[in-house]
């Protein structure tokens, strides 16, 4: 299903992103990017930094997202800058901007941003993930040039998180604009939200009844008489439902409406494969006009944690199973585009995952917008990660966040679980105390949507039973035991808590597509050793997902990670400064043969795919033949010669004790559903015997190396 025409051109909070040269009649509320032209310098500047005529002509240019991180913070040592950079820009008013409200809108500085415009102070806002806003309208010139100044500070801090095993990059990382609205106008000033709540009370096959709450600003001095109109749009624009509020706005203040909305028949958001969405339109209509107007998606959906059956979507149950992810890439930190992140989830659903984590923080708003459009259940992270904050300040700052993080993606239809936090340490009860008061705050803002965990302590440590939901982060065979660990842990935990809900939050390992080794051994030593051999984490991952499917009670498992990603304090696998369970590669360019697994376990398209094409030297003359598809037959040939036809009932497809002839062997994978071949792969293997001078002509290792590219 092609999403909204109005959901794919307006994504994030401000959905009336209207071109500047429309006419303010037509155009109630305008953005204008401020991305490009940037001058930054990472030096601490004079004190006149801020002025209007400072010469910032030594600074470099740059252009937003941008951070200072893109390198140091992925090479090891635990050593990457963590202070202070400058920007600097020029900018002037469009003429339509005139009679309106300025606000300068960042998509997320990190982690602290102090924002100056024509050397005056014009806000400053803590914490490295929520958008936020600044009203500037009287600080800007509405006729002559503009100077706009923000000092970023990445340092360790009281800042939520204190502290976590992944890189925490500084910088201007996401997009920012200008906005304009009209004097009076859908609030835009309560943490950077859209100002409309679309609650959900009721949704079934007959009827959805959504409760609007609209917040109104007026900044003029007079009342205004006005009306507030909410419209909901099916997917071919088609109105299927409208509503309307008479309103008086006092002068200076900030007011609230409510209005109940019904749809009849509603096309329920029903996940992968069936994720319709509605658009919402929310106007704002005082003297006959249109004069602010904003648009949020809208999913219509039920659903409910069952402690012995699992997760149910619209009455039936659906399986959560997904992975983490973190948002850096490759030698560009957090300062990810557009098109990375179209990538990524193309990525996440090319595996078949139903449900991702965004982890350990607030994500960029298109990633949610992307999950809306298709289908993938959302678990939406606060960055309370390790220790809690030590001051007052970092404590209320912390509440702050979590309020940011509801607030600004209230409405999308996605998300599933609040997050209150990840791995807390404790500092006498000072975790347990603020988890408590994170669950409170959740359950008040939106006590739609369940509250949840992610814990590593002990089964009866307090903390895991603040939050609605409780999932656990499990390495059996990684960092500790072995992989059947996990199903009688979990097991345990069921029995003596029966009414809690539980699931997975984390269980992964390392891997190298570079290390390889037969028969792999669970060396837990070597969990933060140099040698992740790939095989390793590909059997991590069958005896983990064996036991997982096997308890139908989990209302979701999480793999970590989707994908390798920075933490410059690590010294394991092949590099320095990764975390290596990923997935796929910190490049995106190589699936690891875990992906496949899944990709068997969890799709229905034809996967054919045999581990280990990357072990391409061998140095014994025996080999397993080892195929992740989810055919119902897979047949295996090894140089001509056919090794017969086998079924799984687990998507593993084995031939123990392949003989391998010096030099090339060629092994192909071919499944077959109904007797019909649905899908090939191919390997090739060069065995050399101990003391082995073989010669392999070129070609032929050009025919290996070709074989082992095939995805």
């Amino acid at each position: 299903m092609k999403p909204h025409r109005s959901i794919l051109a307006f994504v994030g909070l401000i959905a009336v992103c209207v071109q500047t040269q429309l006419a303010a009649e037509t155009a109630p509320r305008l953005t204008v990017s401020i991305d490009q032209d940037w001058r930054f310098v990472l030096s601490a500047a004079g004190a006149d930094w801020t002025a209007t005529k400072f010469d910032d002509s030594g600074w470099d240019q740059i252009s937003l997202p941008h951070t200072w991180n893109a390198f140091d913070g992925q090479d090891g040592g635990k050593n990457y800058f963590r202070g202070a950079g400058l920007y600097r820009r020029h900018f002037r008013l469009p003429s339509d901007a005139a009679g309106r409200r300025i606000l300068l809108e960042f998509d997320g500085a990190s982690r602290q941003a102090d924002v100056f415009l024509n050397g005056r102070t014009v806000g400053t806002h803590a914490g490295a993930f929520a958008r936020f806003r600044f009203d500037v309208t009287d600080a800007v010139s509405t006729t002559g040039d503009n100077v706009l100044a923000v000092r970023v500070n990445n340092a360790p801090s009281d800042i939520i998180p204190l502290g976590g095993d992944f890189t925490q990059c500084g910088g201007l990382y996401r997009r920012a604009r200008l906005l304009f609205t009209a004097p009076v106008h859908i609030a835009t000033l309560d943490r950077a939200s859209a100002g409309v709540f679309l609650t959900q009370r009721v949704v079934t096959a007959e009827r959805a009844d959504v409760e609007a709450r609209i917040k109104l600003a007026n900044e003029t001095r007079e009342k205004v008489a006005a009306e507030v109109c909410v419209r909901v749009e099916a997917a071919d624009g088609a109105v299927v439902a409208t509503t309307s509020v008479p309103v008086t706005l006092t002068g200076g203040a900030v007011s609230e409406v409510m209005l109940p909305v019904t749809v009849e028949k509603p096309h329920r958001w029903n996940g992968v494969g069936n994720s319709y969405l509605y658009c919402a339109t929310v106007e704002l209509i005082a003297g006959g006009r249109v004069i602010d107007a904003v648009q949020q998606p809208l999913g219509l959906r039920s659903y409910v944690v069952k402690p012995d059956a699992g997760f149910f979507l619209n009455g039936s149950h659906y399986e959560l199973h997904g992975v983490d992810r973190h948002q850096d890439r490759i030698d560009r930190g957090w300062a990810i585009t557009e098109t990375d992140q179209r990538e990524d989830f193309g990525i996440l659903c090319e595996l078949g995952a139903t449900v991702v984590r965004l982890a350990h923080y607030q994500h960029d708003q298109l990633f949610y917008s992307l999950c809306d459009e298709g289908g993938i259940g959302v678990w939406a992270e606060l960055c309370f990660v390790n220790a809690p904050p030590k001051a007052p300040e970092g404590l209320a700052n912390a509440k702050e966040q979590l309020r940011e993080l509801i607030r600004q993606n209230y409405n999308h239809p996605a998300i599933l679980f609040w997050s209150i936090g990840n791995e807390t340490k404790d500092q006498g009860d000072a975790a347990d105390k603020l988890l408590t008061e994170l669950a409170a705050i959740a359950r008040e803002e939106d006590p739609t949507r369940p509250s949840v965990y992610a814990s590593h302590h002990a089964p009866e440590d307090p903390r895991n039973f603040r939050s609605d939901l409780l999932a656990v982060n499990k390495y059996f065979g990684w960092y500790r035991g072995n992989y059947d660990g996990l199903g009688d842990w979990l097991d345990t935990f069921h029995r003596a808590h029966p009414d809690r809900p539980l699931g997975i939050s984390e269980y992964g390992a390392g891997a190298s597509i570079y290390q390889h080794e037969e028969n792999p051994l669970v060396r837990n030593s070597q969990s933060h050793g140099p040698w992740h051999p790939e095989e390793w984490q590909s059997r991590f991952h069958e005896e983990n997902w064996l036991q997982i499917k096997a308890r139908p009670y989990l209302w979701g498992t999480f793999i970590w990670n989707l994908f390798d990603f920075a933490s410059d304090g690590r010294k394991e696998g092949d590099h320095a400064g990764r975390n290596d369970k990923g997935l796929v590669t910190y490049d995106r360019h190589t699936r690891k043969d875990a992906f496949y697994w899944y990709q068997a376990n969890w799709t229905t398209q034809p996967v054919v795919h045999i581990a280990s094409k990357r072990f391409a030297d061998r140095s014994v003359p025996h080999a397993e033949v080892r195929v992740y598809s989810n055919a119902d037959e897979v047949a295996v040939v090894c140089n001509g010669v056919a090794l017969g036809r086998k079924s799984s009932p687990d998507h593993r497809f084995v031939w123990p004790d392949l003989e391998l002839q010096r030099g090339l062997n060629l092994v192909e994978a071919t499944g077959y559903r109904g007797g019909r071949p649905v899908g090939t792969d191919a390997a090739c293997w060069i065995y050399r015997a101990p003391g082995d001078s073989l010669f392999i002509p070129p070609a032929a290792e050009e025919e290996a190396a070709s074989a082992q590219s095939k995805p």
